[in-house]
């Protein structure tokens, strides 16, 4: 049938195809995680507010922006 002579096209494909998949799962976990990110924002001085306690949302910050 001579379906051997796409073996390499297939192989492509099938490797394609999971590295998109991976990309996707990748992203849907990054976005769950943000979703569950509240930034806190005390008052400071009456007028302004400040972030409260940014440094866990830098390091996901920063491990997101290496992994994409």
């Amino acid at each position: 049938m001579g379906l051997l002579e796409f073996k390499d096209f297939c192989c492509e494909i099938g490797e394609r195809a999971e590295k998109e998949f991976n990309i996707e799962n990748m992203l849907s976990n990054m976005f769950g995680i943000w979703e569950n990110i509240n930034f806190e924002l005390p008052s400071y001085k009456d007028t302004t507010h400040i972030i409260k306690g940014c440094d866990k949302i830098q390091e996901i910050l920063d491990e997101h922006i290496i992994n994409t």
